[in-house]
């Protein structure tokens, strides 16, 4: 799996590499389950937070474990995909370039 500072921006949560630094960006549900953008909201996933993928469920890398803030959760990939996501150092510099 690539670095994830090597793709485009808009990456999600669900492609991030474990232990990687990274700053939340947009919430988009999916049409067929718009309740999971108020959901990851209210449990912390809110543009600008922290975001760190911790580790992959095995078989098959579900569910994931993440922490945002000072909180962990195990979310399915599904709903990882939702998150965007980019490097915590490119968030910094769109600050200071805004």
């Amino acid at each position: 799996m690539k670095n994830i500072e090597n793709r485009i921006p808009g990456a999600t949560l669900d492609l991030a590499l474990i232990g990687h630094a990274l700053t939340v960006r947009q919430v988009q549900a999916p049409e067929a389950a718009p309740e999971w953008a108020r959901w990851l909201e209210e449990i912390g996933f809110i543009v600008g937070e922290r975001v760190m993928l911790m580790a992959r469920g095995l078989p098959g890398g579900d569910p994931l474990v993440v922490r945002i803030g000072q909180s962990t959760f195990a979310l399915r990939r599904a709903e990882a995909a939702c998150v965007r996501v980019a490097p915590l150092d490119h968030a910094r510099l769109e600050k200071r370039n805004a």
